[in-house]
């Protein structure tokens, strides 16, 4: 029997040594989570806009329009406690946005 990959994703390897590619993955997945969750009261418009670019260096880059931008800076506390949460240990130490 297979195991679903998304359900492989939901849970980070304890492992020490995990590779960066696959951190960047585990990392997007939970961004996309958190996001829908700590920003349940913006639209799915406005959410649509707002993407995970990058990770390297315990930094997520995220893409998003400027004025949601500011909103996501403002939320990133909760964005970085979510995300972490999601991932069973503290994996992002910063979030990064970029407008686009």
């Amino acid at each position: 029997m297979f195991t679903p990959v998304g359900s492989l994703l939901k849970t980070l390897p304890r492992r020490s040594k995990i590779s960066e590619a696959i951190l960047a993955i585990y990392v997007r997945q939970a961004f996309s989570e958190s996001l829908s969750e700590v920003c349940a009261d913006l639209s799915d418009t406005i959410l649509r806009g707002v993407r995970a670019v990058s990770f390297k260096n315990k930094i997520l880059t995220v893409k998003s329009p400027h004025l949601v931008s500011v909103e996501l800076q403002m939320r990133s506390g909760g964005l970085l406690r979510a995300i972490n949460g999601v991932l069973g240990r503290k994996a992002v130490y910063r979030l990064r946005f970029r407008t686009g």
